[in-house]
């Protein structure tokens, strides 16, 4: 452990001065500047696991791309699966740095190469995209991708099986189970927000596919 800070503004010099922190375990109500506008201000190279008592904010840190959410008190049940969680998400983007975005081929499936193999990603197994950073994760059925890439730019190579509803996020229509105010439900129960920017038009096609 690198150290323990009571506010934002400790932490942020160590991480100037520290390369080597992987990890972050931030509160959100903290002195001076919480946890939510610690993110939303500062680029932040290691991950982040929310520690917090207030279960209100954890549809917004969803937003914020965070590794994980845990409410006090934390049990060690919890705790070890958001550190499985991470470990799992590591290994995917070590696994990512071979991929490389080739096509979209026919409105079929997506190409990838990785090394001098290519591999196809079938549109109809594609649950959901996510920005991560420089990189898009390729959520499928069965396993995830982790690719260089731009969100907005594969929004517009995609067929309209998909709707982007977020700037970090697109999903299948057929993945979408329902919708409680501005978030939506998936088939696989992934709670998915609505961004403010995206509602009319998201609203708008959920009514004529009927949502």
């Amino acid at each position: 452990m690198v150290g323990k800070y009571k506010n934002t503004s400790l932490a942020k010099e160590v991480l100037k001065s520290d390369r080597s922190v992987d990890l972050i375990f931030l509160d959100i109500q903290m002195p001076n500047e919480t946890g939510i506008d610690f993110l939303k201000n500062n680029t932040i190279q290691p991950k982040v696991i929310f520690t917090t008592a207030y279960s209100e904010y954890a549809l917004e840190s969803y937003d914020l791309d965070v590794a994980d959410y845990l409410l006090k008190p934390i049990t060690e049940e919890r705790f070890n699966k958001a550190i499985l969680k991470l470990i799992n998400q590591l290994k995917t983007e070590e696994k990512a740095i071979a991929y490389e975005l080739q096509e979209v081929v026919a409105n079929d499936y997506i190409k990838i190469k990785s090394g001098a193999e290519v591999h196809k990603i079938y549109l109809n197994n594609l649950i959901r995209l996510q920005a991560d950073g420089e990189y898009i994760k390729y959520i499928c059925k069965e396993k995830t991708y982790l690719i260089l890439g731009s969100l907005k730019k594969i929004s517009t190579e995609l067929p309209p099986l998909f709707m982007q509803v977020h700037r970090s996020h697109i999903v299948a229509l057929s993945e979408i189970k329902g919708r409680e105010n501005y978030t939506l439900i998936l088939n696989d129960h992934t709670q998915i927000p609505i961004g403010k920017t995206y509602r009319t038009k998201v609203l708008h096609q959920l009514k004529s596919e009927g949502f």
